[in-house]
């Protein structure tokens, strides 16, 4: 009687000393390793595993990579342990004898411990609960607190993670007005050092920052919020931040107030912003209002030279007058271009829409003196279904007279150019198609765009403000349609426009009714 009562008070004392060394890792393997190893020199097992329930508590997972999968207890067995809280015996299909030990602390599944006890079940079992569980229990004990601790630093880490990759400046301070919290971002807004923790915020930051703080907490502790505030705070020798300023209550569990959160924000690309947006207003209040005061000069220009050139006899006067008339053609045409563009910019186009007939407008603009040329003929051919659809006349006029023109023009040597109309799917299908030099891959998505010009030799002497086709798509656009383009050098170019027809206001969509667009 006293051989086996002496062992198992051996084991015990041995138990009591692994136990105490595990208590004092802070590795979940170097625990596992302490246990498995009790119970493989200790008590003399072959094997040993430990598995970890995830957070859950559902799945069970190796705690050490590279575990022995004999020593994976089956679901049955694992769930009796958990509920009889007895280490069952069972044979494994294998041919060896598993003694399955739960891991429990508090009633929470921590893990089992999986032990081959083939050849020693007797004398595991001769040992009894009182010389095991205090071992399994300060096992259990000492992996719920590094897992504990492992998640805390775990969630800590992302916390810090998020704070540092967050844009902004965040500054979090207690009741007491010391700063519990601050981000990288923060310190650099503020000029201030990681040191500043357990500070109040008056001894840290700037005197202008300062006051501007102290009202936004108070403000923030009476109401719940404050307005934010923007502040130029100084960060150096002749250097200034704008600096956007909010607040929000932090609050504990238990939704008590605990202290102020304070959120900055770098004003700078938004002031930038800003800036560009009042140049770009300008910009387009400047085009308007030189085309308004070049209109008013150049059309009596152009009136007096059309007088002289009804009253001159000398052929060289009427030379010199057609220039000027020319040319002043050529400032009218680029002043109304910049007109319209300014108006596209801004957003200010107006729409007039009404019923007309779109073959009707062709042949009304036909006879103007921009599409007459002694080497072209304009050829129109309209689809015998067509009928009246809600157009803005005038700008339907814009959209023929510049695709024509510009077919005429890039069309030196002349030919037909073909205008097709017809109806396709409840849309109108308009294309202009010239025999011309055509227009290269390269620069077919750029001709869009205001002021581009396809740069060749074949193109410089072709007279135009680069700004026509700009128009033409705002007005197909404006219309709900769209516009493309199909061309191949030397082989000619083929304007393509769709647009939907609507015959009166309650057949378009919502939104699409007639109207002046501001």
């Amino acid at each position: 009687m006293g051989g086996p009562a002496k062992a198992t008070e051996d084991h015990s004392g041995r138990f009591r000393v692994i136990g105490h060394e595990m208590l004092q890792k802070s590795r979940p393997e170097e625990i596992v390793d302490l246990l498995v190893g009790a119970f493989r020199t200790v008590l003399g097992a072959p094997r040993a595993e430990v598995f970890f329930f995830d957070d859950t508590g559902g799945k069970l997972d190796p705690a050490i990579p590279d575990s022995d999968p004999d020593l994976f207890p089956d679901p049955a067995v694992i769930e009796f342990v958990f509920e009889e809280s007895l280490p069952p015996t069972v044979p494994h299909e294998k041919g060896h004898l598993l003694t399955v030990y739960p891991l429990t602390l508090h009633h929470q599944r921590i893990g089992v411990l999986s032990v081959d006890v083939t050849g020693v079940a007797e004398s595991i079992g001769s040992l009894g609960p009182d010389t095991i569980d205090p071992l399994l229990e300060q096992a259990t004990i000492a992996l719920f607190h590094t897992r504990v601790v492992t998640r805390s630093r775990d969630e800590s880490l992302l916390l810090r993670n998020i704070l540092e990759s967050i844009t902004n400046g965040i500054l979090a301070i207690d009741l007491e007005d010391r700063i519990q919290r601050l981000n990288g971002n923060s310190m650099t807004m503020l000029g201030v050092q990681p040191s500043c923790i357990g500070r109040t915020f008056p001894d840290v930051l700037d005197p202008k920052m300062a006051s501007t703080v102290r009202e936004l907490i108070a403000e923030t502790r009476e109401a719940g919020f404050a307005m934010e505030r923007v502040i130029s705070h100084r960060v150096g020798e002749g250097v200034s931040l704008p600096l956007a300023i909010s607040t929000s209550l932090m609050r504990n569990i238990e939704q008590e107030p605990i202290g102020i959160i304070l959120i900055l924000r770098d004003m700078t690309a938004s002031r930038e912003l800003d800036r560009l947006r009042k140049i770009d207003e300008l910009k387009s209040e400047f085009v308007a209002n030189v085309s308004h005061e070049l209109r008013t000069p150049l059309t009596s220009i152009k009136s007096y030279t059309e007088a002289l050139l009804d009253l001159a006899d000398e052929e060289m006067v009427r030379e010199f007058l057609g220039v000027i008339d020319e040319e002043s053609d050529h400032l009218l045409d680029l002043i109304n271009d910049l007109l319209d563009v300014g108006q596209i910019e801004s957003g200010r186009m107006n729409m007039n829409f009404d019923l007309h007939h779109p073959g009707e407008i062709l042949e009304e603009i036909l006879p103007i003196p921009p599409l007459q040329s002694p080497l072209h003929t304009i050829l129109p051919e309209i689809a015998g279904d067509i009928s009246k659809m809600l157009l803005d006349k005038g700008k339907w006029k814009k959209i023929l007279i510049n695709l024509l023109s510009n077919a005429i023009k890039y069309s030196p040597k002349g030919g037909i150019i073909h205008v097709r109309m017809k109806v396709e799917k409840d849309q109108l299908r308009l294309e202009v198609t010239d025999p011309g030099m055509g227009i290269s891959p390269e620069h077919l998505e750029k001709i869009f765009q205001s002021f581009y010009r396809v740069d060749s030799s074949l193109t410089t002497e072709i007279s135009g403000t680069g700004l026509g086709l700009v128009i033409v798509k705002a007005i197909v656009e404006q219309h709900g349609g769209t516009i493309r383009v199909e061309s191949e050098p030397g082989k000619g170019t083929t304007f393509l426009v769709l647009v939907p027809i609507h015959n009166s206001p309650e057949d378009l969509p919502p939104g699409d009714e007639p109207r002046p667009f501001f």
